[in-house]
């Protein structure tokens, strides 16, 4: 699966008058969401500032709500997302002044959507909990990227945990992350390749742990990209390996136990 670009513009400020992404369905997997114009709703505060001798349209500020629908007809599942507003100068615009001066426009910053984004389907085969830490980013990357990242390498643990690799050593004693990672890919042949993958997605969670981290969400979707191709190489990647080996050990198409042509 090919992360969502969605996913990335919706994390990113949208001016007023242009369409929203059309995210992919977390609860379908298979439908777009296709929102509606988000609601205004101009803080206390700020209009308070409208009194101000100086005040100037790029003192607005305030939240917005915002509706969208899954297309799927099957599904239709109503998503709503919520966040911060304010004015400021158009962007992407030819003409950015007037004759009545400077031109604005609101600009929405959408921090929570719920349901959440679908950030990575993984193979029904994948445990539970992994698939839950999985969805956990999801519900946060929009609002805290670093919680994303953290939430994507516990899902790496949950992997390991259920691979037989403990979490603690035979004394109790704590066992990091990139030993045990180190300890699973050694433990069978093809195992390396797939082991750095999660060493890479280990990293970036440590980055995203940290008080002061500065991880964005681009670099959260590329942790989503590295997981992805992991779990493809470990659930799906053997099925498919084993149905061409069927494949052309039946020199056709494979129809259970049917005899090999001559």
């Amino acid at each position: 699966m090919t992360v969502d670009k969605g996913v990335l513009q919706l994390t990113r400020p949208i001016e007023e008058g242009d369409q929203w992404p059309r995210v992919q369905c977390s609860i379908c997997g298979s439908g777009r969401v296709t929102f509606e114009e988000p609601v205004q709703h101009e803080s206390t505060s700020s209009i308070a500032a409208h009194r101000h001798f100086a005040w100037e349209p790029e003192w607005i500020r305030g939240s917005f709500t915002v509706a969208g629908r899954c297309e799927n007809p099957r599904c239709g599942t109503v998503f709503a997302g919520a966040g911060s507003y304010s004015i400021n100068y158009r962007e992407n615009r030819e003409v950015e002044y007037g004759d009545d001066g400077p031109h604005y426009s609101g600009f929405y910053q959408c921090e929570v959507l719920y349901p959440h984004v679908l950030l990575l389907t993984v193979p029904e085969s994948t445990p539970p909990d992994v698939q839950e830490a999985i969805h956990r980013a999801g519900r946060v990357i929009l609002s805290d990227p670093g919680l994303a990242a953290t939430a994507l390498r516990s899902g790496v643990e949950r992997f390991l945990t259920h691979q037989g690799v403990s979490a603690t050593d035979e004394k109790g004693r704590f066992v990091s992350a990139a030993k045990r990672i180190k300890t699973w890919g050694e433990a069978a042949s093809g195992r390396r390749e797939i082991a750095r993958l999660f060493d890479a997605a280990r990293w970036l969670g440590n980055t995203g742990t940290h008080e002061d981290s500065d991880i964005t969400v681009e670099e959260v979707l590329q942790g989503v990209t590295i997981l992805d191709e992991a779990f493809h190489r470990i659930y799906t990647g053997p099925d498919v390996d084993l149905l061409a080996q069927r494949i052309n050990d039946a020199r056709g198409p494979y129809r259970g136990e049917e005899q090999p042509k001559a």
